[in-house]
């Protein structure tokens, strides 16, 4: 735990997908200006922090530094508000969105600093953002784009306002899953496209083993990190969470990142079992569509 002020939290006693009040503990929990443990839902599997930063916690968590160190896990090798190290993702998102449709109106829900809104604007799109850091919202603007600062629902936008809405890496960190869900069927036009992206960590062969055995011991998988994750979503929730939402899913297409530096404080041998962990789980995904720590889920909306 950090020497700063503890960041101001919320405990959730139920499931914000289902309502269920069926709770079970998983053995992990980040620290961070907190204690945040991991729990899964004993009806629909949904797995989040029982406790979580509220709205001004996760205001403090998504300043400038975020967009340099952590967003995409800390994977990433580039820092976001590089345009070109983001270029060639964008177009091949973009195609991705012309095969589903054409051009028309666009919302990025989460767009950052707005690189593929300009983007989608260079290819014909009619392109809007959400966005709550104010960081990246000043970006956006310097660069001419209509992006609101705050989240979807304070955005109030108009019903069927949009043919295809895009969530990039945005989902596990709202405060209500479920209700931006509705909120985006809301938004679009009746057989409008969302097109999600986004980790799927504990459902991958690494983590779910971890989880597994630290269980099995009695023990905790303790992550000395901020609590970016609300929601550690895996495939079956994530399809619940679409369909009671208003989607008939068209797409769900899983990846593994591979074998790499290892996000976090871990061990030599921990680095080194999940070395081979993760080799084993690139082609198991490959071939069946499991395991993945990535996932595309496309949805209809419905009527």
């Amino acid at each position: 735990m950090t020497g700063e002020r503890p960041l101001p939290v919320r405990t959730l006693e139920r499931c914000l997908a289902c309502g269920s009040t069926s709770l079970e503990p998983l053995p992990l929990r980040y620290e961070y200006r907190g204690s945040f443990p991991l729990v899964e839902c004993g009806d629909c599997g949904l797995r989040f922090l029982s406790v979580q930063p509220t709205q001004e916690g996760l205001a403090e968590l998504y300043a400038a530094g975020y967009f340099e160190r952590d967003f995409r896990c800390g994977r990433s090798a580039s820092g976001y508000f590089d345009e070109e190290a983001w270029r060639a993702e964008n177009a091949g998102l973009l195609e991705a969105f012309a095969r589903l449709r054409p051009p028309g109106r666009l919302l990025e829900v989460g767009c950052a600093g707005g690189w593929l809104l300009k983007h989608a604007i260079e290819r014909g799109w009619q392109a809007r953002g959400v966005e709550l850091s104010a960081d990246a919202v000043k970006h956006a603007h310097s660069l001419g784009l209509d992006v609101f600062q705050g989240d979807l629902l304070a955005a109030t936008l108009p019903e069927a306002s949009f043919d295809l809405v895009y969530m990039g890496d945005v989902l596990e960190h709202v405060p209500d899953c479920r209700a931006v869900l509705a909120d985006v069927a809301r938004v679009l036009a009746p057989g409008g496209i969302l097109y999600l992206r986004g980790p799927t960590t504990t459902n991958s062969l690494a983590r779910g083993l971890a989880l597994a055995l630290y269980g099995a011991l009695g023990q905790e998988i303790v992550l000395r990190e901020p609590p970016y994750h609300l929601w550690e979503v895996t495939p079956g929730p994530l399809e619940y969470l679409f369909e009671s939402s208003g989607f008939e899913v068209v797409e769900q297409r899983q990846s593994k990142i591979p074998p790499g530096r290892a996000h976090g404080e871990k061990s030599v041998v921990q680095r080194a079992a999940m070395a081979v962990l993760d080799a084993i789980n690139l082609p198991l995904t490959r071939l069946f569509n499991a395991k993945g720590d990535r996932i595309v889920m496309v949805g209809r909306r419905r009527g």
